[in-house]
């Protein structure tokens, strides 16, 4: 049998990946609901951008997301398939960023059926308190008196905590479950 040749993973990649990994962030998303209850299961992307930049202080944080791949395992939301997420002033992110990061605030959703859902959220990667992830409830609009419930992967981030701190990040999530 001939071996196999292994890319070699750069140390560097290695090193980044340890604080994500101590912080809980690489752990797979649990169920948020029996599938029955589930309304909808999608992919999301999205980055906060920060005012001034986030060095263990607390700063407006403006962010955008895209929601797509949609699937209704429970068959209540067949039309909606993708959306596009801003979120409201007054965000406002502390800590930092990987980890302990804390994001509390509003968004819209616009749904590609043009209807929206109006959420407060909080996306959280402090492993002091357990509250890992993003939850959020859905005030108004389409699935109100819903949850959202995700564990996002930070996937990139501008600049460093301690020096001249973060100015975004972007992160991604495999399954951003809603239920209701």
């Amino acid at each position: 049998m001939t071996p196999v040749a292994l890319p070699r993973i750069r140390a560097a990649a290695v090193l980044g990946a340890l604080p994500l990994a101590a912080a809980g962030l690489f752990t797979a998303p649990a169920s948020a609901a029996p599938a029955q209850d589930v309304d909808l299961v999608c992919t999301t992307t999205f980055q906060f951008d920060f005012t001034p930049a986030l060095d263990f202080n607390t700063v407006d944080a403006d962010g955008v997301a895209t929601i797509a791949s949609c699937r209704t395992p429970n068959g209540s939301q067949p039309d909606l398939q993708s959306a596009q997420v801003v979120s409201t002033p007054g965000t406002e992110a502390a800590g930092c960023s990987p980890a302990p990061l804390n994001i509390d605030g509003g968004a819209t959703i616009e749904w590609n059926t043009g209807r929206t859902s109006q959420v407060d959220f909080v996306i959280s990667t402090d492993p002091e308190t357990g509250d890992l992830g993003l939850t959020a409830d859905i005030i108004r609009g389409v699935m109100a008196g819903g949850t959202i419930t995700a564990v996002p992967v930070i996937a990139t981030q501008d600049g460093l905590c301690g020096a001249d701190g973060v100015r975004s990040f972007t992160a991604n999530a495999a399954a951003l479950t809603f239920t209701k």
